[in-house]
């Protein structure tokens, strides 16, 4: 390590946080894609099925939690 930090007991850096920054995005731009033909578009997270869908298209075959047949 050519710099080590003044911060740390060992000059350790962090390393690991740029991974947690990536997947939220990829995983709104593929529920974007797959909701393209039904124009609709999400932006907000965490992702919930009543962000996106209008409350006039009724789920196909779905349940609400914990409903039961």
């Amino acid at each position: 390590m050519r710099t080590p930090s003044p911060y740390t007991e060992f000059g350790i850096k962090g390393l690991g946080e740029g991974g947690a920054v990536g997947p939220p995005a990829a995983i709104v731009s593929a529920v974007n894609d797959a909701l393209r033909p039904l124009h609709a578009e999400v932006h907000d997270l965490p992702l919930t099925p009543e962000r996106f869908l209008p409350p006039s298209m009724p789920a196909q075959g779905a349940r609400r939690m914990g409903e039961r047949r």
